[in-house]
């Protein structure tokens, strides 16, 4: 018997007027309660600085919410196969663009010397994350490959190029989810699990190599470890060493490196059970969160000091229902391709939950990589938003039948 069986044929003119019925509306109203998190706790974090941090929330609210959300409505009403059809040309549109992050007078510079946005307007590293989910699909599910083994090396290929120009801008926290998205979008598409674990294997190794090398000379003596450590530092970023070493050893500077996690520790740590209250916390109020971060990267910190567990449990549920929605329009969809975009989507999502609340309680090396949908940041509010939107594609135009026996969300 198979696993997805369709009650509507495809193609059916009786089934339109029902297609609004089809909406995941549970990923729907988890999106808008996470907006809603956001806009509240951009605000808050905002709320004791002056000028434009003080004003982040009315952008959000005003501009990448409805940019999100007209990108995600366009999107939907377009059939996903469609896109996937053409999924090579934004991809190679994202790659160019991720080029031109480093030509001068078009690239702009933070003040760590990274290269992340054109003009200073976005950042082609987040709408990369769009593109590359249905190339991965299309490579895996639609490509003309000879074999299994073909589609997955060159899955792993449209993922590695996007993800590696976005490592040396330097950026290896949103280089994380490609690299995810792509195993888990692999072991969807039905790719041998000996071939996969040798992989993750493989990605385990190479981690277990960067931190050894970073981690290794702390333990030599003084003349070892400078002959390493010019070993190391000639292929490992500066930046990438120091958080991993604020990471292990986040008391040996904690006036300068090892602030940020020290005091999003607190915070977390003095919520309590239900917190201090709304635009009452101390750690953000007395400014021992950063306002550069305090309203990104660690948003959650914010989040469970004024509301606490319960707070943070809701936040999570939500998170929780968002990423299983997707799954379940993924399951609940009778095409490979459908089944594709949602796993790569729910990769995504997770990745960045797991990595984000795991940095600000000290469980994860600080990354930099932003809460979806609840941290300030333009392009990624848009680009978040828009994914959303293929997967409210699949549920619209996908071939549905029933997910593991149950009825179709």
């Amino acid at each position: 018997m198979p696993l997805f069986r369709s009650r509507t044929p495809e193609g059916d003119a009786s089934a339109a007027p029902r297609r609004g019925l089809r909406v995941n509306w549970v990923v729907v109203l988890c999106m808008a309660g996470l907006l809603a998190y956001g806009v509240l706790f951009v605000r808050s974090a905002g709320s004791i600085r002056v000028g434009k941090p003080r004003t982040l929330w009315i952008d959000v609210l005003r501009v990448w919410i409805p940019l999100g959300l007209a990108a995600q409505v366009a999107l939907a009403r377009l059939d996903y196969r469609k896109w996937i059809d053409a999924a090579a040309v934004p991809w190679l549109g994202t790659v160019v663009l991720l080029l031109l992050v480093f030509v001068p007078g078009i690239g702009t510079t933070n003040n760590m010397g990274a290269h992340r946005w054109i003009m200073g307007l976005f950042q082609p590293s987040e709408f990369a994350k769009v593109a590359v989910v249905p190339m991965l699909a299309f490579v895996l599910a639609r490509a003309p490959l000879s074999s299994q083994q073909w589609r997955l090396w060159g899955a792993l290929a449209a993922a590695a190029l996007p993800a590696a120009l976005v490592l040396v801008e330097p950026d290896m926290g949103t280089a994380i989810p490609f690299a995810v998205a792509a195993v888990a979008m692999a072991f969807v598409s039905g790719v041998a699990r000996r071939t996969l674990l040798a992989l993750v294997g493989a990605g385990a190794l190479a981690a277990a190599v960067f931190f050894g090398a970073i981690l290794l000379p702390e333990r030599l003596s003084p003349e070892n470890k400078a002959r390493v450590e010019r070993v190391t530092d000639r292929v490992i970023f500066p930046h990438w060493k120091a958080r991993v070493l604020t990471f292990v050893y986040p008391e040996r500077d904690p006036r300068g490196k090892g602030w940020n996690l020290m005091q999003s520790k607190i915070a977390v740590g003095s919520g309590g059970r239900s917190g201090k209250g709304y635009m009452q916390g101390t750690q953000n109020l007395l400014g021992y969160l950063p306002w550069a971060v305090s309203s990104s990267d660690f948003i959650f910190s914010v989040i469970a000091e004024e509301t606490g567990f319960e707070g943070c449990a809701l936040l999570l549920l939500l998170f929780g229902g968002l990423v299983g929605g997707v799954v379940w329009t993924g399951l609940a969809c009778r095409d490979a391709t459908g089944r594709l975009i949602c796993a790569g989507v729910a990769a995504i999502l997770f990745t960045h939950v797991f990595v984000n609340v795991g940095m600000t309680i000290g469980v994860m090396p600080i990354t930099g990589i932003p809460l979806p949908l609840v941290s300030y940041g333009g392009t990624f509010t848009v680009a978040t938003l828009a994914m959303l939107g293929l997967v409210q594609s699949v549920a619209l135009h996908g071939p549905r039948g029933d997910a593991l026996g149950m009825p179709p969300p």
